[in-house]
């Protein structure tokens, strides 16, 4: 790697280290009927949409990777907007149109140029069609090069059933990979090119695994492998394998809400406008299952859940060529290489506004009395950085010499206390991680979400 390379890696470093920025810029967000904004944030670039109809859209300029500003509006779509998503690299805008029909909900699915949104030159069809079983919520989209994935959900604060259905689609082709509705179907992420992980829960697949376990789960579906057609129970699909947690105490324990998310998504990279030195690695990420519980009613309890991709992975590859529907335990893979922690910060629980991205996760601190300034603590499951702090002579929870604040987790994570009956036996978890935590006096802590990006 060339020195001026380097040095630019390094004031990266530095910069995240601090959370020092060199620009802050607010801007206005217009709410909706629900007195509420949508916005999302892909890839250095914030969409916020206006009125279901305006979608205006910002490249955050970057300094050290020498990324320019750029601003830009689609006035109207052309359609009202139910929710949409996009890939910088690609120049692809995703909108998700409403319409009732005689036999009930009709999405269409507008594949756009992100700068035009004229209707995108490598799409066969500028607008995909399917008719949702389910008389859904919520709908989330996530695009990884070709294949478009998106799940529309029924769900509810106080519910205990949801309904989720998942259509997964060639974009370019048009051609429609799986579409799969149950009501274990909670959320998802491509772990990688060639894989999607379904995080599930209860519902636990009763004809090829042991019915006794009973409690969330993650499913590995192999995109190429999957036939074309619709299926209203998961487990008709030929998934390759699945990931469980421990088991819940049945009678006394049930989920609220279950989320996952992973970002950015595998084997996207930055827009060929923009030349970057350097760029997160697409194929090593943090898989993060945020779940709200109650227990012990009326107790109500956060864990978070935090999974270097590698380690499921790893054990995809011990599978044997043809063997389908291997079940890996919680002893398999989650002990050693995860960790499972309660929290009193409420995240989000929209799939989309997770705050992690890469290797890391960020999330708000209370540490004062309303108003105080904000404090955010930055979590880095990047295992080769944590392996050579240890070579390095540093000590576990000690910090570092120079007083950057960078702190190595190495002791397991202990569920104790009330959240200990959350599940029937001990859990204790251990993957080591970095943790900071920044208090940025000129902020005040009253936030509604945090978004992590690369710069």
């Amino acid at each position: 790697m060339p020195s001026e390379r380097r040095a630019v890696l390094r004031e990266r470093q530095n910069a995240w280290h601090t959370l020092s920025w060199r620009s802050l810029q607010d801007i206005s967000a217009s709410q909706d009927s629900s007195g509420t904004s949508r916005y999302r944030l892909y890839d250095g670039v914030f969409a916020l949409e206006e009125n279901r109809r305006t979608l205006h859209f910002w490249q955050h300029p970057s300094h050290i990777r020498r990324i320019e500003e750029k601003k830009w509006t689609l006035d109207d779509v052309g359609v009202e907007i139910t929710e949409f998503g996009l890939d910088p690299a690609q120049d692809l805008l995703v909108v998700v149109e409403e319409v009732e029909g005689p036999r009930g909900t009709l999405c269409r699915v507008h594949l756009r140029s992100l700068t035009t949104s004229s209707a995108h030159a490598m799409a066969a069809s500028a607008v995909l069609v399917l008719t949702p079983g389910v008389e859904y919520y919520e709908c989330s989209i996530q695009i990884s090069n070709d294949p478009l994935a998106l799940l529309w959900t029924c769900r509810g604060v106080m519910e205990e059933r949801f309904e989720g259905e998942l259509a997964v689609w060639n974009w370019k082709t048009g051609a429609l990979i799986m579409d799969v509705s149950d009501s274990s179907i909670y959320s998802f992420v491509f772990l990688n090119t060639h894989y999607i992980l379904l995080l599930s829960y209860y519902h636990c697949m009763y004809t090829q695994l042991d019915n006794s376990t009973i409690g969330p789960y993650m499913v590995v579906i192999e995109l190429d492998k999957t036939p074309l057609g619709r299926s209203n129970d998961l487990t008709k699909l030929e998934y390759l394998c699945a990931f469980h947690y421990p088991s819940l105490y049945f009678d006394d324990t049930s989920f609220f809400d279950v989320t996952l998310g992973a970002y950015p998504g595998p084997g996207l990279s930055p827009p060929p406008s923009v030349a970057v030195p350097f760029s997160v690695s697409r194929d090593d990420r943090l898989l993060v299952v945020t779940m709200q519980v109650e227990y012990s009613a009326p107790e109500i309890a956060i864990l978070l859940s935090f999974i270097p991709s590698s380690t499921l992975l790893s054990l995809i590859k011990t599978i044997p060529p043809g063997e389908r529907h291997r079940r890996f335990a919680w002893e398999d893979w989650g002990p050693a290489g995860s960790r499972l922690q309660t929290t009193t910060w409420r995240p989000s629980f929209d799939s989309d506004r997770t705050a992690c991205y890469g290797n890391s996760f960020a999330r708000q601190v209370q540490t004062r009395p309303h108003p105080s300034p904000l404090s955010i603590e930055l979590y880095d499951f990047n295992q080769l950085a944590c392996r050579r702090m240890l070579g390095e002579g540093i000590v576990p929870g000690a910090g570092t010499s120079d007083g950057d604040g960078i702190e190595l987790v190495m002791e397991p994570s202990v569920l104790t206390g009330p959240e200990k009956d959350i599940f029937r036996e001990e859990v204790t978890t251990f993957c080591p991680y970095l943790r900071r935590q920044v208090v940025l006096d000129d902020q005040k802590d009253t936030l509604d979400a945090l978004l992590l990006g690369e710069d």
